[in-house]
């Protein structure tokens, strides 16, 4: 059953499963980035999360009530997590540490998407009760990448300027 599961799994699942993974990995070391480059993977998860909804828009209002309140619960949490950067404004270019919480975050909510909408292929009887929940997971993938977006551009504004390529200060809380 496993092997059919995978078999009918849409290629591009496993290309965006890649691209997340890959992601992940890479800020488990420090890196220096490119601010737009920062925003990527959130507007994927925005984007991925706003589709969701447009895509169960005959099953309003009751889908978008679960979108409201995952996405609710996802902003507050994206306001609220904290993360250290540095900024170079001169280069439009940010510091970002190493953390394992992008990777685990970008696993968490593909994988929830993911197993949601194969139990509901698995089990058509219950798929509406999977897909209110995919629903939730839609919204909070996209509420907390918008409350993240919000924070790191706040943060992003108040840090000092530093010279990535030699120069150091100390780093801005930034919650998300």
């Amino acid at each position: 059953m496993i092997f059919e599961i995978l078999r009918n799994t849409p290629v591009w699942v496993y290309l965006l499963f890649a691209y997340l993974l890959w992601m992940g990995l890479k800020r488990l070391q420090p890196s220096v980035r490119d601010v737009r480059r920062v925003y990527i993977v959130p507007a994927v998860f925005i984007v991925w999360g706003l589709y969701g909804l447009v895509q169960r828009g005959d099953q309003l209002p009751h889908a978008g009530w679960n979108w409201l309140i995952g996405a609710a619960l996802g902003a507050a949490l994206g306001l609220l997590l904290q993360q250290r950067i540095e900024v170079d404004r001169l280069r439009g270019r940010v510091l970002q540490p190493a953390s394992v919480v992008p990777l685990l975050r970008n696993l968490a909510i593909f994988g929830s998407h993911y197993l949601l909408n194969v139990a509901a292929a698995i089990h058509p009887r219950e798929s509406a009760g999977y897909l209110a929940w995919d629903m939730i997971v839609s919204g909070l993938g996209a509420g907390y990448f918008f409350g993240w977006a919000v924070r790191f551009a706040l943060a992003y504004r108040a840090a000092p300027q530093v010279d990535l390529d030699g120069g150091c200060s100390s780093p801005v809380p930034l919650r998300g």
